[in-house]
């Protein structure tokens, strides 16, 4: 059974979510391929990490409301971004709006699905040295990840102009 903090957070994310989104739409070439001070990525790659973000977080969420320790390292997840980061010929703005829609969907309505004790439920997380994180403060980290990074993509497609 849904919860009104699941619908809240769900709400939070599909917020910032759909911000990514029109921000996508509506960059132009210059700012796409513009360099993030920070972020050590371009603007689009910088967005696409966010799309594909959310595939992960999904994948960690699930697992802690489950009760499953989530077993990835800090260090797997540096590979896996410099892996992201260095894939040949960019991410097309196309492409990149496309995954933010779907894996945004998809992450908003499993939010929607949390019970309260989901939300309470407490587990291992790889990423924090194994320390234990409800997967509440996990739903939080979903909506920060896309605000910390959009905010930064924007400010670099600011600073063209």
């Amino acid at each position: 059974m849904t919860s009104e903090r699941s619908e809240r957070l769900a709400d939070d994310f599909a917020v910032v979510n759909a911000e990514a989104v029109a921000f996508a739409r509506s960059c132009p070439v210059a700012a796409w391929q513009a360099p993030v001070p920070g972020e050590e990525w371009t603007v689009g790659v910088v967005l696409h990490h966010i799309a594909e973000g959310h595939a992960g977080g999904l994948a960690w969420l699930e697992a802690l409301a489950a009760g499953r320790a989530v077993t990835d390292s800090p260090a797997d997840l540096d590979r896996r971004n410099m892996e992201h980061a260095g894939r040949e010929g960019g991410y097309p703005v196309e492409e990149t709006v496309a995954l933010l829609v779907h894996n945004g969907e998809r992450t908003e309505a499993a939010l929607r699905r949390l019970s309260d004790e989901e939300l309470d439920r407490t587990a291992p997380f790889g990423p924090a040295g194994g320390q234990a994180l409800p997967t509440e403060a996990m739903a939080g980290a979903l909506v920060g990840h896309v605000r910390g990074h959009l905010d930064h993509a924007r400010a670099a497609a600011a600073g063209l102009g």
